[in-house]
């Protein structure tokens, strides 16, 4: 079982891996935004099978990463 802390709750469903309109959702772009940076491996992705997903957990750490503090 995956814990609250690693997961995006979705309703009663709990998922971690997102697809690309949710992750898009989930970042506030565009798809095709999100395409393009996963292609230029810009923003960390998974492949299942021919799918392309998103770890809820990497794009946490993506946008930690990418935060800019103030001064």
């Amino acid at each position: 079982m995956m814990r609250g802390s690693e997961t995006r709750s979705n309703g009663d469903v709990t998922k971690r891996l997102l697809n690309v309109r949710e992750a898009a959702n989930y970042l506030s772009l565009q798809i095709d935004t999100v395409y393009r940076m996963a292609r230029l491996r810009e923003l960390p992705s998974v492949k299942v099978g021919r799918a392309l997903r998103f770890d809820v957990v990497a794009l946490n750490r993506y946008v930690e990463q990418h935060t800019i503090e103030t001064l």
